[in-house]
């Protein structure tokens, strides 16, 4: 599979064009707490999804899942308890289609399907979107306006460890998020796809970085719209905020 990494580029290139043209209607201003953001791509899938939730109210941690709408059509129980308890969801497309290899009616289709399906399940459409591989397109942003959402939300890739889809382990995974963490971070996790095919132990990582996390002085918030590009993240037009009733 093509890295999530090789073409970001091209994606944030992309984005910082749309942007010029004006950002997202509704912003939220970034929080004075040191927070990170945890986000899970490519869910729900019954492999992974329901321990994640597991660990993450455990540990009493908010995070933000950006869901295919193909698998949220097929697992809506799993889409009502990443709402029921408390996170945030997000547009990840339907399937996983690389934006920058499709037409402008595809990709279209591609976020309003999956906007469609979490809409039946939720009762709420996404106001977030991030795009497979990273890669958005002058259009897709522009057409993501028009309908009040927020796109190319991408992450925090400083340092450029091994992410989670590549199993390095659990203690990989652990540096991984350590290495990009910083205050207002948008950390890049998965719960389906690639990484159902790295070793079970490797879920171990979650519960024992939250607690690395939390000793460095960090606590955990949300992902919301912002009205401006976010260098910390790649120029996402997104910030890390507290969770609803925190």
């Amino acid at each position: 599979m093509k890295s999530k990494f090789a073409t970001m580029a091209l994606g944030a290139g992309a984005l910082v064009i749309a942007l010029l043209a004006g950002g997202p209607t509704q912003a939220a201003q970034a929080a004075d707490e040191p927070l990170v953001g945890l986000t899970f791509d490519d869910g729900p899938s019954p492999q992974r999804t329901a321990y994640v939730l597991d660990v993450l109210k455990a540990k009493n941690v908010k995070a933000t899942f950006f869901l295919q709408g193909a698998n949220a059509q097929l697992y809506p129980d799993l889409v009502r308890r990443i709402k029921a308890e408390g996170h945030v969801i997000g547009n990840h497309s339907w399937n996983h289609a690389d934006f920058l290899e499709i037409s402008q009616a595809d990709q279209k289709q591609q976020i309003d399907s999956t906007n469609a399906a979490i809409r039946a399940v939720t009762g709420e459409t996404p106001r977030l979107m991030r795009f497979p591989f990273g890669n958005s397109t002058p259009y897709a942003a522009n057409y993501l306006r028009t309908i009040g959402m927020s796109g190319g939300i991408l992450w925090r890739w400083h340092i450029g460890q091994p992410g989670d889809f590549e199993c390095p382990g659990a203690a990989g995974v652990q540096k991984f998020v350590m290495d990009e963490a910083a205050p207002g971070a948008i950390i890049l996790l998965h719960d389906a796809e690639d990484v159902l095919a790295c070793p079970v132990s490797q879920w171990t990582y979650l519960a024992t970085t939250i607690d690395a996390l939390r000793a460095q002085g960090y606590e955990f918030g949300v992902v919301a719209p912002s009205a401006t590009a976010n260098p910390l993240n790649e120029g996402s037009p997104a910030v890390v905020v507290p969770p609803a009733g925190s």
